[in-house]
This record gives structure tokens, sequence and C-alpha cells, in this order.
């Protein structure tokens, strides 16, 4: 069947709006969200405080903080309203006054008038300046004011004992700063932790619906996508989209608030200074939409590739003995060389993209400072910006930057995520295995019947034309022909495996169409026993009940006439024997009486045997014999089958050929009519 694979069909999403939708695997624990959220704001609020401390601790206590101004009548009154002035005693318009409390507009007024001299004063106790015998450059409220110069000059244990306060200032900030430090330390971990619950109890849930998702899609669903693609998703998706929530969304709330928070830091703290920064801003926006279009196209294309390595590598698993069978080991290496290979050169071109894109944003970085040290060295050494203003701007201008190579190093993650999230949701929005109209015949026996049906898989290629036949409750009919006749069609849409076109006719079973049962309790009158025998991992009494209850009469009663008791009697454990994937250690024939015995276990009504007995060995198909005259028993059966030994004794044979049915009677009758079931019959049996 030509299909287009999924992830070739795949539109245009965005994060921000599948996000809303993982947000609803987080139902009822979302006060923890907001929790890790407020608990990311606190981080921020918290790194963006160290800086200020540092810049406190050079201005306030590390460098003089002190200007000594002589102000005129005009300005005296002004001046000692601000914060921390300090008047000097026995001195009209004398006034020391902390450097940092002036704004730029204040200090280039006070330059204009000459009310400042350029030293900077440190303030230390006058009774500790007077027995160490220096001398200062006036005394306020019991503190005496010492130049820098002067203070440099003093030995060092005088200097030690004069700045006492100073030093308790600066361990006060220390202990402050450590003690940050720590509760940053407990917010992080509190916030990584939830925010990785949160994802992970995600996972889990959507991986549920995934799953239950799965097994109420259409069959069609299941022919257009092999296995490996779609274990990609339930595995590989799911954990990308785990990541998303545990590397990403834990440090994006802080990452933005940060980032927003140093941009209006650094204009509070210089205004010029941030503006000449701006001048960055549209090669940086450039630069990152180029990175954000190039790899996301990238990104889909490795999800593809990926989906097409796994397949083939399940499909290679699965066939390894037709491989060896046929000695195309090489030829299997070379095409999944192939693959790998062009993933490989996939993942290049991304390294290209990323080994462009970091190396500038650091370039980026480094020009920032280059132009912080010009002009903001230029702006301190002539006083109008403080030394502690720029050492903290060029902190600051570092922690602008760890956004944007955070988002560097995750954003393979968040692009992954998206692609993720798109094959995700698109699989959710499947629309499932219609239900059907929920009705239940009040009287079940088992009765069938065709009317007129005409069935195609693809537009204008009929598998089935203008069908029709009856199985009377507890009666047997076997549907015979060439390959390629539409034999097991005809029991997949009894099933409803797929659903009839309308006007294609109706199928009917105990007086009710197919599209009006409701389709568990229709599946439920069935047993299927297909050519294709599947075992599961597990133990043979769950391959058997199949995870149900099956009472153990009923399930003695199913071993008894499937003959599956003669497996259990070689088996040390019996019902209990662990079977590996596919029952690879039990012989073909063994598997084939494993699946009649689970047939029978739910108590079916009728019986659907496709080709039952066309790959196992004429002992086993002797026993099987044996047991169909039990197994079909007050039973309706239909019995699809190339060996026509096996349905001799059919009430009715079917005839087909290119999807029409064009012989029907009993097996006597169509011998001695000639035609096609006689032109097989005698091919068979060489007669």
């Amino acid at each position: 069947m030509a299909v287009k694979r999924e992830e070739e069909k795949l539109g245009a999403f965005t994060l921000f709006r599948h996000f809303l939708r993982l947000m609803g695997y987080v139902r009822g624990q979302r006060w923890l969200l907001a929790v890790c959220v407020v608990g990311s704001m606190a981080q921020a609020g918290i790194e963006l405080s160290l800086p200020l401390l540092t810049r406190r601790g050079i201005d306030g206590y590390v460098l003089p903080p002190y200007l000594h101004v002589r102000a005129d009548a005009a300005h005296a009154k002004a001046l000692a309203g601000v914060s921390g002035a300090s008047p000097q005693d026995g001195e009209e318009g004398s006034l020391f006054v902390p450097a940092a409390s002036f704004t730029r507009s204040q200090m280039a007024e006070m330059d204009a008038a000459h009310l400042a001299d350029g030293e900077r004063y440190y303030a230390v106790p006058a009774e500790a300046a007077r027995r160490a015998g220096v001398g200062v450059a006036g005394v306020s409220n019991g503190r005496a004011f010492l130049g820098g110069a002067a203070m440099r000059l003093l030995p060092t244990e005088v200097r030690a004992s004069l700045l006492q306060d100073q030093r308790s200032g600066l361990g006060r900030l220390a202990a402050a700063y450590v003690l940050l430090l720590v509760l940053n330390f407990f917010l992080a971990y509190g916030t990584t932790y939830g925010l990785n619950a949160l994802g992970e109890k995600a996972v889990v849930i959507m991986r549920g619906r995934l799953f239950s998702h799965l097994h109420r899609l259409p069959i069609r669903y299941f022919d257009e996508n092999p296995v490996g693609r779609l274990v990609t998703r339930l595995t590989n998706d799911t954990a990308t989209l785990s990541e998303l929530f545990t590397s990403v969304i834990a440090t994006a709330v802080s990452d933005l608030v940060l980032f927003f928070g140093i941009l209006a830091v650094l204009f509070a703290l210089d205004v010029r200074l941030a503006l000449v920064l701006l001048c960055l801003a549209p090669p940086l926006v450039a630069l990152a939409l180029w990175f954000k279009a190039s790899s996301q196209k990238i990104y889909r294309v490795i999800r593809v590739q990926l989906a097409k390595i796994n397949t083939f590598l399940q499909e290679s698993v699965q066939g390894i003995t037709v491989i060896k069978t046929f000695t195309a080991q090489r030829r299997t290496s070379a095409r999944f060389g192939e693959l790998g290979r062009e993933y490989y050169n996939t993942q290049m071109k991304l390294i290209y993209i990323f080994a462009v894109f970091r190396p500038l944003i650091d370039a980026f970085a480094t020009a920032a400072v280059a132009l912080v040290v010009w002009y903001g060295g230029g702006q301190a050494v002539r006083g109008a910006v403080s030394l502690g203003t720029l050492v903290a701007f060029l902190i600051y201008l570092k922690m602008l930057f760890m956004p944007l190579q955070d988002l560097a190093e995750k954003f393979n993650i968040v692009q992954s995520s998206v692609v993720a999230s798109e094959r995700l949701f698109t699989m959710l929005d499947t629309q499932p295995e219609d239900p059907g109209g929920g009705k239940v015949p009040a009287e079940r026996c088992g009765h069938i019947l065709f009317e007129g049906v005409t069935f195609a898989y693809e537009e204008g290629q009929p598998v089935l034309r203008d069908v029709s036949f009856e199985v009377p409750c507890g009666k047997t009919v076997a549907l015979v022909g060439p390959t390629g006749s539409g034999k097991t069609t005809i029991t997949s849409l009894l099933l409803r495996f797929y659903p009839l076109a309308p006007g294609k006719g109706r199928i009917l079973v105990d007086g009710l169409p197919v599209e009006d049962w409701d389709v568990r309790e229709l599946r439920r009158q069935f047993a299927l026993v297909q050519q294709d025998l599947f075992l599961f991992a597990g133990t043979l009494r769950h391959n058997i009940a199949l995870h149900g209850e099956v009472s153990e009469d009923r399930m003695a009663s199913a071993l008894e006439v499937s003959r599956a008791r003669m497996v259990l009697s070689r088996l040390p454990d019996g019902l209990d024997h662990a079977v590996n994937e596919r029952g690879t250690v039990l012989s073909q024939g063994e598997r084939q009486l494993v699946s009649f015995a689970r047939a029978l276990a739910p108590g079916p009504r009728i019986l659907v045997l496709d080709e039952a007995t066309a790959s196992v060995d004429s002992a086993t198909e002797a026993l099987i014999q044996q047991a169909l005259g039990e197994l079909l028993q007050d039973r309706t059966a239909v019995v699809v089958a190339h060996r026509l030994s096996t349905v001799q004794d059919a009430a009715s044979i079917l005839v087909l050929k290119k999807g029409r049915i064009v012989e029907h009677g009993t097996h006597a009758d169509l011998l001695s009519r000639n035609g096609l079931y006689a032109h097989l019959y005698y091919m068979q049996f060489g007669a």
C-alpha cells in the first residue's frame, strides 16, 4: 500500500502551542509548577543582587567612599539632605558625602561649580585617628575623614586599626553573600527536583495515554506506520519531552527573569553605558533568528532519519532468519550503513550551525566587555562612574550572555521537543477507530450475512466485488481460491478491522449491521486463528488468557479440545512455562495448538480460521483435524484455507477469484461441476 509516512506530512507547529497541551499532563500538580516558577524567580532575584553586593563592597568599603564638598549657600541645604552626608565640625558649608549617593547629573553639576576636590576619603573613628597621630581632613559626628592617598602611606598595622569598621562591613557583606548562595542552592535543588518530578509524571501519563490511544486506532494506521516508527514515538519522543521539563523549563523562567532583570539593572546603573551596549542587539537578534530557522529544519530531518534507522533495525532483527538464508548480510549492512551515513551527514550540518553560533555568541560577549572597558573605564577615570559600578556592570554583562549561551546549549532539546511534540500530538490527534453504534442484539447465535459487499484498500482498486453469502447459525463456510482473491479481506471486514464505504453493501451479524454493533461486543463474539501466529513474552497461561480472567474449568476444556495439552506434557512448568518473544521456544505446530486454545478460552460464538493449518506438518494437521470437530461444534465458523482437505466437511464452500464468488456449494457438488474448485483440488492431490 502506497502511503506517505507520518513524519513527512508534519506541518509547522510551535513549541508554545504544544507546551500549553503539555501542561494538561500535570493537571492536579499545577501548584507544584507554580511553586517551582516562584522559586526560579527567587533564584533570579538572588543572582541579580550578588553583583550589587560586590559594588557595595568596592565603593563602600574597599575604596574611599566619601567626597569632600565645600558648598556655597545655594547648594548647602540641598547637599545636607543627601543620604549619608556629614557636615564637618566647626566649618560652615563643608560636608563629607558618599560618592554613591550622587547621580551622574549631580556629579556633573558639582564639577561645574567646583564644589568637590578630586580626593576620596575614608571615615574612621576619630579617637583611633587621634591615638595613631595621623592628620585628618576633617571631623564629623565622632568620625575622622582621612584621604585615600594619605591612608596608603600609613603602616599596615595602623591602616588595619583605622579601617576596622570597613573590615567589619566587608565581613557582613561576605556573610550575606554566602547566605544568599546557600539559599540559592536550596532554591535550585527544590525547583530542579520539582520540575523533574513534574516532567517524569507528565511522561508517564503521556505514555499511558499514547499506549491506550494506539490500541484504539484503526488497523489502517498500522498498515501505514511500521513498528519501529511507533516504538520510537513511545520511547524516544516521550523521553525528549521529559528533557524539556528537566533541562529547559527548569532554567527558562529564571533565565528570562534574569535576562530582563539584568537589562533593567544595567539601565539603572548607567543609562549611557547601557545604550552603548544596545548597538550589539540587532546582529544578536539576526543571529538568533538564523540559528532557529536553520536548526529547526535539520532537527525535523534528523527525527525522520532516526525513525527510519529504528524501523530498519527492527525489521532486520525480526527477519534475521530470512537474511541469513539468502546470505543478504552484506547487502543489509550496506543499506544500514547508507542510513547511518545520511544520519551522520545531517548531524554534521547541525554541528556546523552550532560551531558558527556558539563562537559568535562568545565574540559578541567579548565585544560587549571591550565596549564597557573602553567607554565605562573612561567614565571611571573622569569620576563619572564609580569603580564598583564598573565592576558590577562587567559582572552583569557576563551574566547577560549566560541565558544566550544557555540557549545555545539547550536549543537542541527545545528543537527536538518541538519535533517530538509534533509527532506525539499528531498521533494523539489521529481519530480512533469508530466504536460503532453501541447496539447488541438480544439473541446471538452467530448468523452472518454479506449483501453486495464491494471493498477497496485504495481508491479505484477494489479487492472485493459485489460479494454476497450467508452463514446460518452453527454452520461452517469455507473460503477458497487463488492468492489475492479476497479471502482474508472478508474476515477483516467481518471483524470490522476496515469500515465499508457508504453504498458498498452491508455486513450483518445476528441481524445487526456491524456498523451498529458496539465494536468491542462484536469482536467478543469472534475468535481469530491466523497463519501468522503471535505469542507474547510471558507464560503460556497469559498467552491463552491474554491477561484476562479464565476459569480453570474453561482453561482445561480449551486445552483438551485444542489438543494443546500435548504441548504442556513436555514442559516442566506446564501453563506457567515462560516463552520468549513470539514463542520461538515452541515449534510451529505447538504454537498453532496454543493459538487454538487461546481462541476457545473466552468461549466465542464464531470462529475465524485464516489459513490456520497452512504452516504445520502432517502430524499436527491430523491433530488439528481431530480437534476441528469439537472446535466447531455449536459454533459458526468461517474457514479460509489453501489445503482443501481441511474444508471438505464444510456446509458450504465459497470459491473466490479476483474478488468475486465464482462458485459455491458442498465439496461433492463443486467437484461434480469440474470448475475452479475441482481444478484446485486436482492440482493439490495430483488426481
